[in-house]
C-alpha cells in the first residue's frame, strides 16, 4: 500500500488476504441489516437506540474476555467515529421505514464513489483506472439488484434524503476509522500507541459513544421505548450481534486493506440482502436482479484479486 509520503508501506500483521476475508464477512453480515430492521414493529429511532444499547454489553464482554480495557484516551479518540456511526444508524433505520429498502440501499451503495475521491489524498492509496472502472461496474450491478423492487414507502422523499445523510455519515465513519486504525496513525498517537487503538478497544469506544449520542435524539423524538414484542427483541438482538459484530471485522481489516478496496467489497451487501430476502421474506428475484448480482460479485472479485496480488508486491518493495 502506498504511503502518504509517496513511498510504500507493508501491511501490518497477517497481510491483505485476512483483511479481505474480514471485509467480506462484514459485508455478508451487513446484508441482513435492512431485513432485520424491517421485521421489527418498533419505530426506527427506538430500534436504533435499543440495538446500540444491546451491543454495549456484548462488546464489554469481549473486552473482558480479551483482558483489554477501554481507556479515556481511546474513548476520546472514538468520539468522531461514534457520533458519525450514530447518525448513520439513526438515518438509515429511519430511511428503510419511510422509503423502499431498494432506494435506501442503492443510495448507500454509492459510498465507494465518495471514497475514491479521498483515498489518495488522505491515505496515499494508489487508485488505478481499472479499479475505478470495476468500482463503477460494481455499483451498476448493485443498482440492478435493488432498483425498482418493492413499494415506495410512506414518505419516499424524506426517506431518500435520510438515506443520503446516512451515506455521508457512513463514509465519514469509514474514513475516520481507517485513519485511526492504520499503523501510521497509531504510531503518531503516543509511545503506547500499539495498545491505544486496538480493534476491540476502539470498537467498544465507538459503540459506547454512539449509544450515548443517539439516546437524546430518540428521547426527544417522543417515541415510546416500551411495547417491544419478544420477536422485536429477537430481531434487535440479532442486529446487535450480527451486523453489530461486523464492526469488529471491518475495524480490524482497516489495518490491511485499502479503504478504496474495502468500501467496494462492503457495498455489495445489497446482493446478500436480496438473497436473504428470498429465503427470509419469500421475495422473488427477476432475471435482471440475478444478472446484476453476478456482475457486482465479479467486479468486486476482480478488485479484491488485484489488491491481493499487488499488496504483497508493495510490501516486498518496502
Amino acid at each position: 500500500m502506498e504511503a502518504a509520503g509517496g513511498g510504500t508501506r507493508a501491511p501490518e500483521g497477517g497481510g491483505v488476504l485476512p483483511g479481505l476475508g474480514a471485509a467480506s464477512a462484514a459485508m455478508v453480515a451487513w446484508g441482513f441489516s435492512g431485513i432485520l430492521v424491517a421485521l421489527t414493529t418498533q419505530p426506527a429511532l427506538v430500534v436504533a437506540l435499543e440495538r446500540m444499547a444491546l451491543g454495549v454489553p456484548l462488546i464489554a464482554a469481549m473486552l473482558a474476555a480479551s483482558r483489554r480495557r477501554l481507556t479515556w484516551r481511546v474513548l476520546w479518540r472514538a468520539v468522531p467515529g461514534g457520533v458519525l456511526l450514530s447518525g448513520d444508524i439513526a438515518m438509515f433505520y429511519s430511511a428503510v421505514k419511510l422509503t423502499s429498502i431498494a432506494d435506501a440501499t442503492i443510495i448507500g451503495a454509492l459510498q465507494p464513489a465518495l471514497v475514491l475521491f479521498v483515498a489518495r489524498p488522505l491515505f496515499g492509496e494508489r487508485v488505478r483506472l481499472t479499479q475505478m472502472l470495476w468500482t463503477v461496474i460494481a455499483i451498476v450491478g448493485v443498482g440492478a439488484v435493488v432498483v425498482g423492487a418493492g413499494p415506495k414507502g410512506s414518505d419516499p422523499v424524506l426517506g431518500d434524503w435520510l438515506a443520503v445523510g446516512s451515506t455521508c455519515c457512513w463514509t465519514g465513519y469509514w474514513l475516520v476509522s481507517k485513519h485511526l486504525r492504520t499503523p501510521r496513525a497509531r504510531a503518531a498517537a503516543s509511545s503506547e500507541s500499539s495498545e491505544v487503538l486496538g480493534t476491540v478497544e476502539y470498537t467498544a469506544g465507538v459503540m459506547l459513544v454512539a449509544t450515548v449520542a443517539i439516546a437524546p435524539v430518540t428521547l426527544l423524538s417522543g417515541e415510546r421505548l416500551t411495547g417491544a414484542t419478544p420477536a422485536d427483541w429477537l430481531w434487535m438482538g440479532l442486529l446487535a450481534l450480527v451486523p453489530g459484530g461486523a464492526h469488529l471485522l471491518i475495524n480490524w481489516s482497516h489495518r490491511f486493506v485499502g479503504v478504496s478496496v474495502s468500501s467496494v467489497i462492503v457495498s455489495v451487501n445489497p446482493v446478500v440482502a436480496a438473497g436473504a430476502a428470498v429465503v427470509v421474506l419469500g421475495q422473488r428475484l427477476d432475471a435482471v436482479q440475478v444478472v446484476g448480482g453476478l456482475v457486482a460479485i465479479v467486479a468486486v472479485s476482480m478488485i479484491a484479486r488485484r489488491a491481493a496480488r499487488e499488496e504483497p508486491a508493495l510490501a516486498t518493495a518496502a
